[in-house]
Parts: structure tokens; sequence; C-alpha cells
């Protein structure tokens, strides 16, 4: 992922721009390093036929006369989001001089104290432009992150929070999954905390309420233990949007939050706490939300952090639009004047999106800009297909899902479309409302996952009869928190419904077969659910691990079922755990016989 180099090693260079689009150079005078990027860029620039970017640290502060001492991090705030806003969009070489390299180690995007150098890695990630890097350490291997042979933990937690961030979090699960390897072999438990805590982020994200619920008070006790204050704030408050997620705010626990933020100096914290304290009390009576809104605005403005004006506005958008001006907190005149600052703060919002480049944010806005003002909606014929295309370009069907719902109006008995029950709690689709002109009213809590369909979820031509006639196999993990090397119990059952033969007459001796598809054991081998099947199953390193287990009637040869279950493993606590490859073990046999 770098290369650090000096002015006589150009053809190294260019053969490490080639493959990898990153160069760090540390070492010798400034004047040696600078001509060095400088032959660098020309080579690239001539050959690709892309133009060249510089940018200096030190000149950051000084773009803006009345911006005066101002603190480092404000500085590589303003570096970060210059590149993010206008360099990665367009293929091009950006040169960055003067960047501080005295540790690699910062903590993800998003948070206050972030390494300078992980953040520009974080901005051109997915990016086809090529990064030129230049840093103030003397010493030769200081900025030098380390190849993919020893992956950087900071640099892929960085990346991980970037995807998150724009809403698309299929790929966070692999880096994520290596950053705790990183971080383990480096010894560095403040580094697994993190890369735990973004795990369960990403969850939360998904809509696995119940693996980010365990996995952030993981990470929160972990950084109670090694004293990162920043962390622990950001967990109670990922925890407290998960109570909102199921419909049910808890601002005192955002409160909480806010005040952990504050203690520990964190102003981005902070401001992200604050919007959410806003947000989850911006439907009660009497509550001066245009106040608030207008308060965070000014604290993201304050450390630049586009993507959080861009929510604040989004949500003030909103309830503008939802609220009809009696209950004394707007200064606003009547309602068409409300809605042109409703249409105002909509537009400010999805400018800001596209610029942070976060696909998610932008498709929720453009959907509820169409559903609050008719006027946009029908200038576009496709808007619903717009929309909906962008939800398809990060995976989110829940709000592919919502778009057919405005699109259909309210549905015949009032019951949710199937595509929306067998996704979100019961508790939050009861929140859904309608418009005078039978436009939906999205409860708020339904931009904030993207949940996939519920494991087991009845089908929709079975949703009004029970599913009586079938066996059902249960997997019950018996131990909480599984970790690396540790054996955890897993209980298998057969569970006939009140229709099927077994339900009147003794479970027959079947078999379960467990196959562990990672780097786990599973022992035994084999089980009988009639005797109470249980297994242990003792990984070797963290992350998901994906268990297979196939019940088989050993009369007949026949498979009557097969399941497969993801089971996520934590870091151990004590300290670094350094993967071990299990032992050889001989393939399990493949069925010949078809699958009942």
């Amino acid at each position: 992922m770098s290369f650090v180099g000096r002015t006589r090693e150009i053809a190294a260079a260019r053969r490490e721009l080639e493959t990898r689009g990153l160069l760090v150079v540390s070492g010798g005078p400034d004047s040696d390093r600078s001509a060095f990027l400088d032959a660098v860029a020309r080579e690239v620039a001539d050959e690709a036929g892309l133009a060249v970017y510089r940018l200096q640290v030190a000149d950051a502060g000084e773009e803006r006369p009345e911006e005066t001492g101002r603190t480092p991090d404000e500085v590589a705030e303003t570096v970060v989001e210059a590149c993010r806003g206008g360099f990665v969009v367009h293929p091009c070489v950006v040169v960055v001089e003067g960047v501080p390299a005295g540790t690699a180690g910062g903590i993800p995007a998003g948070t206050a104290d972030g390494s300078l150098l992980a953040e520009l890695i974080g901005a051109f990630a997915e990016s086809e432009s090529f990064l030129l890097v230049g840093t103030t350490d003397a010493r030769e291997d200081a900025a030098a992150l380390p190849s993919d042979r020893c992956a950087d933990g900071w640099a892929l937690l960085t990346r991980a929070a970037v995807h998150c961030d724009r809403g698309d979090p299929r790929a966070a699960g692999p880096l994520l999954r290596r950053a705790v390897e990183a971080h383990q072999v480096a010894g560095d438990r403040r580094g697994e905390a993190w890369a735990v805590f973004l795990y369960g982020r990403m969850c939360r994200l998904r809509g696995r309420a119940e693996d980010a619920r365990r996995l952030l008070h993981t990470a929160r006790e972990t950084f109670r233990s090694v004293g990162e204050t920043p962390g622990e704030a950001w967990a109670v408050g990922e925890l407290a949007r998960l109570a909102t997620g199921s419909g049910t705010p808890d601002p005192d626990a955002l409160a909480e939050a806010r005040r952990l933020h504050e203690r520990a100096g964190d102003r981005r914290g902070s401001a992200w706490a604050h919007l959410w304290w806003t947000v989850a009390r911006a439907d009660e009576p009497g509550f001066p939300w245009q106040e608030e809104f207008t308060n965070v605005q000014g604290r993201f403005q304050e450390v630049s952090d586009r993507l959080g004006t861009a929510w604040t506005l989004h949500h003030h958008a909103l309830t503008l639009a939802r609220t009809d001006g009696t209950d004394g907190t707007d200064g606003t005149g009547g309602t068409d004047e409300r809605r042109r600052e409703a249409d105002r703060l909509f537009e400010g919002a999805l400018a800001l999106f596209e610029e942070a480049d976060c696909p998610h944010g932008r498709a929720w806005t453009m959907l509820e800009y169409a559903l609050r003002s008719p006027a946009h909606r029908f200038l576009n014929g496709e808007w619903a297909a717009e929309i909906r295309h962008v939800f398809h370009g990060i995976g989110d069907e829940a709000g592919e899902a919502w778009v057919d719902l405005a699109e259909a109006g309210p549905p015949p008995g009032g019951e949710p479309p199937y595509e929306l029950a067998c996704r979100y709690p019961t508790a939050l689709l009861d929140t859904l409302g309608w418009s005078e002109a039978g436009d939906p009213l999205i409860p708020r809590a339904a931009r904030y996952t993207q949940p996939e369909p519920l494991p087991g979820f009845p089908g929709p031509g079975d949703r009004d009869r029970p599913d009586d006639s079938k066996a059902h196999v249960r997997l019950t993990l018996l131990d909480d928190a599984p970790v690396p090397d540790v054996p955890a119990r897993i209980a298998l059952e057969v569970v006939p419904g009140p229709g099927h033969p077994w339900s009147t007459a003794p479970l027959p001796a079947l078999t379960a077969r467990a196959t562990s598809l990672g780097h786990a054991e599973i022992d035994p081998p084999h089980g009988v659910p009639a005797d109470g099947a249980e297994f242990r199953f003792t990984p070797h390193r963290p992350g998901a691990h994906r268990l297979r287990f196939t019940v088989e009637d050993p009369a007949t040869g026949t498979v009557l079922q097969q399941v497969e279950a993801d089971i996520d493993v934590v870091p151990s606590d004590p300290g670094p755990h350094r993967p071990t490859p299990p032992a050889p073990r001989p393939p399990a046999p493949r069925p010949s016989a078809r699958r009942a």
C-alpha cells in the first residue's frame, strides 16, 4: 500500500504507483522530498494525461484570513475535506506535502483524533486518482504503511468507516476482520476495540440488532479498560441509536454520550450525539427543534464535517415539512413559506451528500424531497426509478421497498407491504403515517438501517396460515460472546410443527452432522437431536464464522434439511491473539442421497 523512496528511486516509485496508486515519501531534506514528488507527479501525469494538484498542509489554515489560530486537527480536517470534495471525483494526481507522520496510528475517519495519513487514504479509497504524500518525519520508515503482506489495521479501519459513512457496508466486513487480526498481531488492544466498535456499527446498519448490541457492549468495556474515553462515548451513542432503530428513542443515553464526548474534548463526536439527541426529541410537543437543529449545524460547520451538516439539514427539513406550525417553535409564516424553507434545506442537504459521496443520505433526501414537494416530484416522471436506482447501487433493498410504497400509496387494509414487514420491527412500522395527499410519513428510524429479511419470516403466501406441517431446525448458542480458542456450546433441536407427524410421536433417531466452513473446530462431528445434540465450537480467529448443520435420516440415507449459521467471534480480552491454523481433519463425506 505504500512506498518510501528518495529522488534516485523514481523508477521503483513509478512501478509502485502503477500497482497501488499510493505513494508515501519520507526521509531526507524537504527540498529532496519535494523534488522527488514533483518528478513522480510529472511522470505519472504525462503518461496518463492527468491534471496535477498540489496541497501544502501548512497552507491549509491560511486559505481564509479570518481563520487564524486554527488547531492542527482543524488544519488536517481542511486538507482531507479538500481532497474528498474535489480530487477523488475525476482521475488526477494529488500531491499533499507536509503530512505529520510520527505515527500511522490514528483512529477511524469520523472521529476527532484521526491520523491525517490514514484519513487521506480513506478519502481516496475506491478512487481512480493517484495520491502522493510527503511526510514531515525525518526517519526513513516513519510514514511507511505496511504492505498487504502485513496489513495496517488503522488504514483498514479507516476504509471500513468510509464504507459505513457512505451507507454501503457490504465491503466493510472483510476489512474489519483483517483489521482485528492486524491489531491482535501488533498487540494493540486500543485498535482491537475500535475494530469491534466498527463491526458493531456495521451490524447496526445491516439491521442485526442483537449482534450489534453484543459487539458494542464489548467495545465499550474494552474502551473503558484501556482508558479510551472518545471510544467509550461513540459506543454509548451507537447503543442508544439501537433503541431508536427499534422505534423507542432513548434521548437520555444520547445525552450521556454527548457528555462523554465533551469530557474527552471530542467536538465532532459531541456534535453527532447532539444531532441524534435532537432527532430523538424532534417530534415531542413543545421541543425547540428549530433552535437545536440550527445549533447542531453550526457545531458541524466548526469542525468542517460535511456529512454531519447534511444529515442535520435533512432532519431539519423533515421536521419542518411535517409540522403544521401550531407547536409555537417555528418562526416561519404560512404553509407556502414553510414549504419553501423545507425545500431549501432539502436542496442544501442533497448538495452536501453528493459532495461527501454518501449515496445513502442522497437517496433518502431525494425521496423525502419528492414526497414533500409535489412540484419537484412531477418535474421528473421517472422520479421513483431514479431514487430506486441510487438505493440499488448500495444494495439497500429496504430503501427500494420504501420507494415502492411511496409510489403505490396506502396499501389495502392498512397492513405494511411484505417487503417492509419482513425487515422492520412491528413497533417501528406502527409509527408509519400518511399525509392527506396519500404520501407516506416514513418513520425517521427507517433510514438508520438497511435490514435484510428476517430469518424464518413466513413467505407472502404463508402469512395468513401457520406453517404447521413442517419441522424446523433450531440452533441455540449456549455461551455468550465466543472468543478465539475457547469452546462455545451450540444446541441443535428439531422442532416439528403441530401438524407434523412427529408432533404426536417420538422424534426418530436422526443424525445431525456439523461442519465448520472457516478457521474453527466443531466437535463432535455428529449428534442425535432426539438425545439433545450439543456441539462445541472452537474458533481460531475473530470475525464471522459460518457453520453448516445437515440433518439426515440414517435409515434411508436421506438429507432432510441443511442449514447454515453465522457466528460472530469477538477478540479475546486479555491480550493479543496470533491466529493458529486448525488441526488437520479428514474431509467429511459428501451425501449421495438427494435433499428432501
